[in-house]
């Protein structure tokens, strides 16, 4: 076979195999070879019915495979018209940008470079393939789904990434995109294709609602499913592992989310949050609909001033007792409920820092809801937790200053979404006249936004799975704080009180910059500059302040 030959055997298996055609565009570009779920990925994009979906988790490159499918179907006919769609003109414009630098870099592609001098288009948002015939729509076309496309052309219809937590929080935005989604059927050439690619972002998921309207989902979780953990559209290649025996759990990419990669991103994340992006699980069971557990809180006595310098969860001691604090009843699900820590060093150190929020959204008859949160060692010792009625009155802001003061507290976060900086200007003077030599503190004003129910979710739920959160046996027994703890949920208004959680969430928030420190390490490092102290004062007491003390601690 001559070169000539070969050069039209490589073309023909190019055009009409689409796993090759990735293959070898991976190997041009120098990417890492193709993981198995990108093959069967490409296998269901060239297979699959006209309308269908893929739903993958997060970091899948499901985009970057489709966006490889995109570009096979205008090598394979350079008059498709292929139209993506975003959650954002930005993240289409890049994907445009991604398949407009593979024409210009790959030889076998160059081609279909856009014939500028032609009078072919070629920019940010559009460009036509080099060898396509004239037409008023470009070869391929970046769009956001909340842009203006109506009127366009496509043979080839990329939803991307869609459905964000911006604009999936409520059911009314919910809807808004499921109306914008239902164009694309004026859009659609009649024949063409229509593709969304996604991961879900809400337990309403709009990728649910396509499956319902008839499109065919194929499912790509991080792990193989539990039981549990399964879904309808679970693609068919995960189900054969399952037959074949694969242990659930198992990672689908271990090159690049291996065990430990995913154990920390569901710690990171929370549990619930971890089940729908990376498990692509709806549906939650109940244990993830309601996802925080008073299990996962560690309940002990805290002081005011300081705490252990490690403390340890566990729901069993080391003789194999429970922890379980039986004379706190609880309101939790099933058995949870409440449990002291297995451990705590007998090393106390007073707290690295002490924050406060104060939510004084409740006027006249409802509560201004306060917490006091101090902080050793990437643990969160909750000090006060509690609500004051009587809105702005003098009694409250007095008894919000006179608690500040009592626990050390040194920075002061206020919620100001409606108060226009009216609170912090009447609470300031409860403060300042309470200031002495030994004790100040900051008052700063925070505006929140997006949904309360998942803003408190994502401030609690990673701590909380962690086992950083520890609660005094006054604030475990408040029947009202368990009630809102226990049966929060992503939904809007699923409480009919929220003030303390919101609060609590708040504070914890104020810390996160805190929580990315190993609790161990940083543990032993106090223990170390303590020692190096004590030796700096044991030689200054000799005389000796300018020998520098011995270097076998180990930083």
């Amino acid at each position: 076979m001559n070169q000539e030959e070969k050069a039209r055997e490589l073309i023909s298996k190019l055009a009409n195999d689409f796993e090759f055609f990735l293959e070898t565009l991976w190997a041009e570009i120098g990417l890492p070879p193709i993981a198995e779920h990108q093959r069967w990925i490409a296998r269901f994009l060239q297979d699959g019915p006209r309308r269908r979906g893929i739903r993958a988790f997060r970091g899948a490159s499901k985009t970057f495979v489709t966006l490889g499918y995109a570009t096979w179907r205008l090598f394979r006919n350079p008059n498709e018209r292929v139209l993506v769609i975003s959650k954002s003109e930005k993240h289409s414009k890049d994907s445009l940008y991604m398949v407009r630098k593979w024409i210009g870099q790959v030889p076998w592609l160059q081609h279909m470079t856009p014939d500028r001098k032609g009078g072919q288009r070629d920019s940010a948002t559009k460009f036509d393939i080099g060898t396509s015939d004239n037409d008023r729509t470009p070869s391929f076309t970046a769009a956001s789904i909340t842009g203006q496309i109506t009127g366009s052309r496509a043979s080839l219809i990329i939803g991307d990434d869609i459905e964000s937590m911006q604009n999936s929080m409520t059911y009314e935005m919910r809807e808004r995109l499921r109306n914008e989604v239902t164009e694309l059927d004026n859009i659609i050439i009649p024949g063409g294709d229509v593709i969304f690619l996604g991961t879900p972002f809400h337990q309403e998921s709009l990728y649910d609602k396509m499956m319902d309207a008839g499109y065919k989902f194929q499912c790509y979780p991080a792990r193989v499913p539990q039981e549990s953990e399964q879904t309808d559209d679970l693609a068919p290649e995960i189900q054969e592992l399952m037959y074949d025996g694969m242990k659930p759990g198992t990672p689908i990419w271990p090159a690049r989310f291996d065990d430990q990669e995913l154990t920390e991103r569901e710690a990171s994340e929370g549990r619930s949050l971890f089940a729908m992006q990376y498990m692509l699980m709806t549906k939650l069971t109940d244990g993830l609909e309601y996802p925080l557990k008073l299990a996962d809180l560690v309940c002990m006595h805290t002081e005011t001033s300081s705490a252990p310098m490690t403390v340890a969860w566990g729901m069993t001691d080391k003789y194999g007792s429970s922890t379980r604090m039986e004379e706190i009843p609880s309101l939790g699900f099933g058995s949870d409920g409440f449990h002291s820590p297995i451990m705590y060093s007998d090393d106390w150190s007073e707290y690295t820092g002490v924050k406060m929020w104060v939510d004084p959204s409740g006027r006249g008859a409802d509560k201004t809801a306060f917490a006091i949160i101090g902080e050793l060692n990437g643990y969160l010792h909750v000090l006060r937790l509690s609500g004051l009625e009587g809105g702005y009155s003098s009694g409250v802001l007095s008894s919000l200053a006179n608690e500040a003061k009592r626990h050390g507290v040194r920075e002061i976060f206020v919620e100001d979404n409606f108060g226009q900086g009216m609170f912090v200007e009447l609470f300031q003077p409860y403060i300042h006249r309470l200031f002495d030599d030994d004790w100040g503190a900051s008052i700063n004003t925070v505006r929140v936004a997006g949904q309360k129910e998942v803003r408190i979710l994502s401030a609690l739920e990673p701590i909380t799975n962690q086992h950083r959160l520890i609660i005094p046996p006054a604030i475990a027994t408040d029947q009202e704080f368990q009630r809102q703890y226990t049966r929060l949920t992503r939904e809007r208004n699923c409480l009919k009180h929220d003030d303390e959680i919101e609060a609590l969430a708040m504070c914890v928030k104020m810390w996160q910059e805190s929580m990315g420190v190993d609790p161990q390490l940083t543990a032993e490092r106090r223990r170390a500059d303590a020692k190096e102290q004590a030796l700096r004062e044991h030689y200054e007491a000799m005389g000796l302040a300018c020998a520098p003390p011995p270097r076998f601690i180990q930083h």
